[in-house]
């Protein structure tokens, strides 16, 4: 007779999405950290998000496609949720599009709106894989 196993409920979002505004104290700039990191905890290894990110600033889009994950190159394990960060440096304030893809398939398309003091969610998708948190 087999035991019945037992799964984890799923959870409605795949991905969190944290955007800030910091200063990177050595060259005095500021700048947007965007932070992927799963939902999902690994207990044996931390995880990497493999993203590929564009940015065109003339048209003000910012494209991250994630791509899935990857084992850790260091051999100590530790457990955590998987991360992916990235710092957009020389940006305008003014309103970018924020087009998140998941295997150049699912597609969430956001409007962010960047002023000298906040970020700003103009406009945000009906169905997204992403929680989206923006830090005042």
């Amino acid at each position: 007779m087999r035991t019945k196993q037992v799964r984890p409920e799923p959870k409605e979002f795949e991905y969190e999405l944290h955007i800030s505004k910091k200063t990177d104290k050595t060259a005095q700039k500021e700048y947007i950290l965007i932070e992927f990191k799963t939902t999902k905890l690994f207990e044996s290894f931390e995880y990497r998000i493999n993203v590929m990110e564009k940015v065109d600033y003339e048209k003000k889009e910012i494209c991250f496609n994630i791509e899935g994950l990857s084992a850790p190159t260091i051999s100590l394990s530790q457990s955590g949720s998987a991360v992916y960060n990235y710092k957009l440096f020389n940006y305008k304030n003014s309103e970018y599009t924020v087009k998140l893809t998941k295997n150049n398939k699912n597609k969430s398309l956001y409007v962010l709106k960047f002023t000298s003091k906040s970020i700003l969610l103009k406009k945000k998708p009906q169905k997204n894989f992403v929680k989206l948190t923006i830090e005042k």
